[in-house]
């Protein structure tokens, strides 16, 4: 085990490595076989578990947890009591807001920004540069195109696909299915079914 900038009360499991300019705060827990890049910032009470990757300076906010074999690209923002789960991913620059839910298998990717109280399900992605606003909900294997626009109190069902470019306004629900075409505009409030 490497040991950082560890807070005293920080637990880091032996089989942990965590780069010597990473800091730890207090409370937190480091798994086993978790790597904690450099400069990376884990927050008071997160909660690291087994095999997850933390790029070097990504920051973990305090009470945040990250799912087994979790990857939080360099320079990746995880928001207070966030939940990150098993296998997802969060790219590199990506920013996933305060108490987000990301589901197991689901990727944020690079430059991406999902707000607060937001929930991906599991297996949803958000492509390169998309922008998902606070409170929204999207359904398991949905994808968000790259540069895309959700607003926000959003609902977005299974396995919807918004396409690159694509704006869906707020309060808008698009039932399970639907797909949004690049570049397509759909107004705030509209619903949309397959």
């Amino acid at each position: 085990m490497t040991m950082g900038n560890i807070d005293p009360t920080a637990t880091v499991h032996s089989t942990a490595s965590v780069d010597p300019s990473a800091t730890v705060r207090a409370g937190a827990m480091i798994g086993c076989k978790v790597t904690v890049g450099r400069n990376a910032h884990v927050g008071a009470n997160a909660i690291i578990q087994s095999g997850v990757h933390v790029g070097e300076y990504a920051t973990i906010r305090d009470e945040a947890m990250v799912g087994p074999g979790a990857l939080l690209g360099p320079g990746s923002t995880t928001g207070r009591g966030a939940r990150i789960g098993p296998k997802a991913e969060v790219g590199t620059r990506a920013v996933v807001g305060d108490r987000t839910n990301i589901g197991s298998g689901s990727r944020v990717s690079a430059g991406a920004l999902v707000e607060q109280r937001t929930t991906l399900r599991r297996g949803a992605l958000v492509d390169r540069g998309a922008k998902v606003g606070s409170r929204v909900s999207v359904g398991s294997h949905a994808w968000i195109g790259a540069g895309a626009r959700i607003g926000s109190r959003t609902a977005l069902g299974a396995r919807v696909v918004v396409g690159s470019n694509a704006e869906v306004g707020h309060r808008a629900r698009l039932e399970q299915g639907v797909q949004i075409p690049r570049n397509a505009v759909v107004p705030a409030r509209a619903r949309a079914v397959s």
